[in-house]
C-alpha cells in the first residue's frame, strides 16, 4: 500500500468535507415551526475567496397560512434575518419576490402563501485560510398568520467547505433562480409616468400591453390607503391606474404586477416602479374603465345608491333629525287644505334645500380629502366652532317654535281659519337645517354607501350623496304629490299651537347635547361661555319678538344688537378654548356603570392583543354622534353584554373621534366606512366582524357567540 503524502491527506480531507456538506439536513439546514418549515440553502457546494454566492431562506407554509412582504400593508410584519457570519463575510438585503394580496378589505395585507424563497447575496473576503469550512448562521424572525398571527423564529445553520475552484449546487441554483425570476424588473420599453391631484395618484404606461388586471404594491408603509379601490382605465394610448395616497409623496416606488406580463413572452409579471410624482393642476380626465381592485367587496354604484336612498329614508327617524322634520310636517298640515300646486312647490323647495346642502357637504368633504385631509361623515362636528354655532342655532329655532319670535308664520295665524304659510325660502331652509343636524347620525345602510362614495371618483360620490338626499326627502315628496294623504290630516287649529310649542323641547334637548359635546372637546370653561352666548341669543330673540308685536322699535333693535353681539363674542371664545381636557381624556381608560373597562384604542394595541390570541371589541365613537350614545346606553352598557365580555375575556377598546384623529380616520377607511358608529369584533382565530350601526344587546351577544 502506497504511503500517503501530506498533500494527498489534504485532498482526501477536502473530499470528505465536500461529501458531508451535500448530505441532506446539513447543506440545507431546516427548522420546523408549528405551521411552516424554514430552510437555508445555497447555490454553491463550497466557498471561494472573493467569489459572491447566494443563500436562500425557503418557507414552506401550511395550507391557508401566510407570511408578509417587505411592506405588509395595513397589518403584519415582514420577515427579518439576523446573520452570524464568519469574519470578513457580508450579506446583502433580502431580495423580495413580488407579493400577492393575502387578505381582502377592510384590512388589506401583502405577502406569500404556500411556498416562497427569499434570496440573499453573500460576499466572502478576499482571502480565506484553508483547508476547512465556514459556518453560515442566521436567525429568521417572521410573523405567520391565518385567522390569528404567531410570531416565530428559526435558527438556521449551513456549513460549506473552502474550495479552490467553483462548484455550483444545481438544486440550490435552480431554487434561487426561480425565486429571482419573480423579482421586479426594470424594462426600458415600458415608460412609466406619475402625477397627483389631491389624494389621487395616477400611474400610467403605454397601452401596448393588452388590458388586464394590474395591481400596484407600494414598497413602503403608510404611503397609500391599501383598502381604497385601484381603478385601471384606458386614456387615449395609455393605461392609467388610480391610487389613493395617505400622505405627502415625492416619488412613487413599489411593484406593479400585471397578470399577462410586461414583456412579449409574458414572463416578466412584476415591474419595479421608481418615478417622480408630478403635481397636477386638475384631476386627470376620465377614461374607459378596464378593471377595478375594489375595496368595497364588489359593491357597485347601483347597489351603493340604493343603500343610500334607504339610509336617507331611515335617517328621518334618527333622534338628531326628527325634531327638525317635525316642523316640516306642521307646515304640510297647514298647507293640507290649500292649493295642491302650492303644496307640491313647497315639497320641491324642501327637496332643493336637502340636495343643495348634501352637495355642498359632499363638495367640501371631497375637496378636503383631495387636499390630503383624512375626513369623513360628520367631520364638521369635530370642530368646536361648528358645534357651538349649531347649539346656538337650535336654541334660536326652539325659541321660534315657542313663539318668542316669528319667522314668516305666527302662532296666532296657525290657529286661524285663513292660514298664510311661510314662503318657499322657509321650506328650502328647513331642508338645509335638516341636513346640518343629520350629520351626527349614521342610519343603517348609510355607512357602507358613504364608505363606497369616498373611495370613488367625484361624480360617483356626488351620485351617492344625491341618492342620500332623495331618500331623506322622499316622505315629504310623497305627501306633496299625493293630495289624498294630506286631505286626511286634521284642519289647523289651536292644537297646532300646542304641538308646535311642544316640539321646541326636543330642539332644546339637542342644543343641551351639543353643549355637552363642546365640553368633551374643549372643557367646562367653554361650556360656561357657550351658555352665556345662548343667553345672548335668547335676549336677541326676545327683542325681535317685541318688535314684531309692535313695541317701540328702538328698544327691541338695541336688544337684538346687544344680544347677538354677546352671543357672537362668547360663542367665538367658547369655540377657541384649548382642547387639553379632551386630549387628556383620550389617553385614559373609562369604566361604565355596567362595569365595562374601555381602554384607549390604537392600531398597535389591536395588533398586540391579536398576537396573544385575546378577543377584542372596538367601539369607534364620538361624543357628537347621537347614534353612538344611544347604542352605548341601549346595547353596550348593559349587564348582559358586560357579563359576556367578562366571561370571554374580551378586551374592549374605544376609538374616540370627537376631535379629529388621523389614525381613526384611516382605520374607518380601512373598514370601508367614512364615519361613526362602527363596531368591530376580533374573535380569536377568526377574521374581524362588523356589527350593524344600530345595536341591540341581542346583536352584540350573537356576534360574541359566533
Amino acid at each position: 500500500m502506497a504511503m500517503w503524502t501530506a498533500e494527498r491527506w489534504r485532498q482526501g480531507a477536502r473530499r470528505l468535507l465536500l461529501a458531508l456538506a451535500v448530505l441532506p439536513g446539513l447543506a440545507a439546514a431546516q427548522a420546523e415551526g408549528p405551521h411552516a418549515r424554514v430552510e437555508l440553502l445555497a447555490d454553491v457546494r463550497g466557498v471561494l475567496p472573493d467569489q459572491p454566492f447566494a443563500l436562500g431562506v425557503r418557507f414552506k407554509l401550511d395550507r391557508g397560512w401566510h407570511i408578509y412582504w417587505q411592506n405588509p400593508g395595513d397589518s403584519g410584519q415582514a420577515p427579518r434575518i439576523d446573520w452570524q457570519l464568519p469574519p470578513g463575510f457580508s450579506a446583502g438585503d433580502i431580495e423580495w419576490p413580488y407579493p400577492r394580496q393575502v387578505s381582502p378589505p377592510p384590512v388589506v395585507t401583502y405577502g406569500y402563501e404556500d411556498e416562497v424563497l427569499l434570496p440573499v447575496a453573500v460576499t466572502p473576503p478576499g482571502t480565506l485560510a484553508g483547508p476547512g469550512q465556514v459556518s453560515l448562521r442566521g436567525t429568521v424572525h417572521y410573523l405567520i398568520c391565518k385567522d390569528l398571527c404567531l410570531p416565530e423564529q428559526a435558527q438556521l445553520a449551513l456549513d460549506l467547505p473552502l474550495l479552490e475552484r467553483a462548484d455550483p449546487d444545481p438544486a440550490g441554483q435552480r431554487a434561487i433562480a426561480d425565486a429571482r425570476a419573480r423579482l421586479p424588473r426594470h424594462l426600458p420599453e415600458v415608460l412609466l409616468g406619475a402625477g397627483r391631484f389631491g389624494d389621487r395618484v395616477y400611474l400610467d404606461w403605454p397601452a401596448g400591453v393588452a388590458p388586464g388586471t394590474a395591481q400596484f404594491f407600494p414598497d413602503r408603509e403608510g404611503q397609500f390607503r391599501h383598502a381604497a379601490a385601484q381603478v385601471l382605465e384606458r386614456v387615449d394610448d395609455r393605461l392609467r391606474l388610480t391610487l389613493t395616497a395617505a400622505g405627502p409623496l415625492e416619488r412613487l416606488t413599489g411593484v406593479l404586477v400585471h397578470e399577462r406580463g410586461w414583456d412579449a413572452a409574458g414572463q416578466v409579471r412584476a415591474l419595479a416602479v421608481d418615478v417622480p410624482i408630478q403635481s397636477l393642476a386638475a384631476a386627470a380626465p376620465a377614461g374607459q374603465p378596464v378593471s377595478v381592485q375594489a375595496a368595497d367587496g364588489g359593491m357597485g354604484l347601483a347597489l351603493a345608491a340604493g343603500l343610500a336612498v334607504l339610509g336617507g329614508l331611515i335617517l328621518n327617524l334618527m333622534p338628531c333629525v326628527f325634531p327638525v322634520l317635525s316642523v316640516k310636517v306642521l307646515s304640510f298640515i297647514q298647507l293640507a287644505h290649500g292649493d295642491p300646486g302650492r303644496v307640491r312647490r313647497h315639497g320641491l323647495a324642501f327637496l332643493g334645500g336637502v340636495l343643495v346642502s348634501f352637495w355642498l357637504l359632499a363638495g367640501l368633504l371631497l375637496a378636503l380629502r383631495a387636499a390630503g385631509g383624512g375626513v369623513g361623515w360628520g367631520f364638521q362636528l369635530q370642530s368646536p366652532g361648528f358645534v357651538a354655532a349649531m347649539a346656538l342655532l337650535l336654541t334660536a329655532v326652539g325659541l321660534n317654535l315657542m313663539g318668542v319670535f316669528e319667522v314668516g308664520l305666527g302662532l296666532s295665524r296657525l290657529a286661524g281659519s285663513a292660514p298664510q304659510p311661510a314662503g318657499y325660502p322657509g321650506s328650502f331652509l328647513t331642508g338645509t337645517l335638516a341636513v346640518l343636524v343629520a350629520t351626527p347620525c349614521t342610519a343603517p345602510f348609510m355607512g357602507a354607501a358613504l364608505g363606497f362614495a369616498l373611495a370613488r371618483p367625484a361624480w360617483e360620490a356626488l351620485t351617492i350623496f344625491t341618492a342620500l338626499g332623495l331618500g331623506m326627502a322622499l316622505p315629504y315628496l310623497l305627501l306633496a304629490e299625493l293630495p289624498g294623504l294630506l286631505a286626511r290630516l286634521p284642519r289647523p287649529g289651536q292644537w297646532m299651537v300646542t304641538l308646535r310649542q311642544g316640539l321646541a323641547f326636543p330642539l332644546f334637548a339637542t342644543a343641551v347635547w351639543l353643549v355637552w359635546v363642546l365640553g368633551r372637546q374643549s372643557g367646562v370653561d367653554a361650556v360656561g361661555l357657550l351658555l352665556l352666548a345662548a343667553l345672548g341669543v335668547g335676549f336677541a330673540a326676545w327683542g325681535v319678538g317685541h318688535a314684531q308685536r309692535g313695541a317701540r322699535r328702538w328698544l327691541p333693535g338695541g336688544v337684538v344688537v346687544i344680544g347677538l353681539g354677546v352671543a357672537a363674542v362668547l360663542g367665538f371664545a367658547a369655540a377657541m378654548r384649548p382642547a387639553a381636557v379632551a386630549e387628556n381624556q383620550a389617553t385614559l381608560s373609562t369604566a361604565t356603570a355596567a362595569g365595562i373597562d374601555w381602554q384607549p384604542w390604537s392600531p398597535a394595541a389591536v395588533d398586540a392583543l391579536r398576537a396573544t390570541g385575546r378577543p377584542v371589541f372596538v367601539d369607534f365613537t364620538a361624543a357628537w354622534c347621537i347614534s353612538c350614545q344611544v347604542n352605548k346606553q341601549v346595547a353596550l352598557d348593559t349587564a348582559a353584554v358586560a357579563a359576556r365580555f367578562a366571561e370571554l375575556g374580551v378586551v374592549t377598546l374605544q376609538a374616540d373621534w370627537t376631535r379629529y384623529d388621523p389614525a381613526i380616520t384611516q382605520a374607518l377607511a380601512g373598514f370601508g366606512r367614512s364615519g361613526v358608529p362602527l363596531y368591530v369584533y376580533y374573535p380569536p382565530g377568526a377574521p374581524p366582524q362588523l356589527l350593524p350601526a344600530v345595536l341591540t344587546p341581542g346583536l352584540v351577544l350573537e356576534a360574541l357567540a359566533d
